[in-house]
């Protein structure tokens, strides 16, 4: 039923005491992800909000860089 490490059978008790770490792990995984979660929505709202105050500014930097420059003279 057990499976065994150089033909002895592994002791049941093993099992049992492995619960309680096994438990733990899966509860830290749990946390790490509700942080990793929390943080991701936090930089999304945070990003978003930044684009929408500078949509709102009405300047587009961008825009107006490429408007100021004249046509290349290509008389070559």
């Amino acid at each position: 039923m057990f499976p065994s490490v150089n033909n002895r059978p592994i002791d049941r008790d093993f099992y049992r005491r492995a619960w309680p770490s096994i438990v733990r792990i899966i509860i830290l995984e749990i946390l790490l992800l509700l942080a990793l979660s929390g943080a991701l929505v936090f930089y999304l709202n945070w990003s978003s909000e930044a684009a929408v105050s500078e949509f709102m500014t009405g300047e587009s930097h961008s825009l107006q860089a490429v408007k100021a420059h004249l046509p290349c003279d290509r008389s070559a």
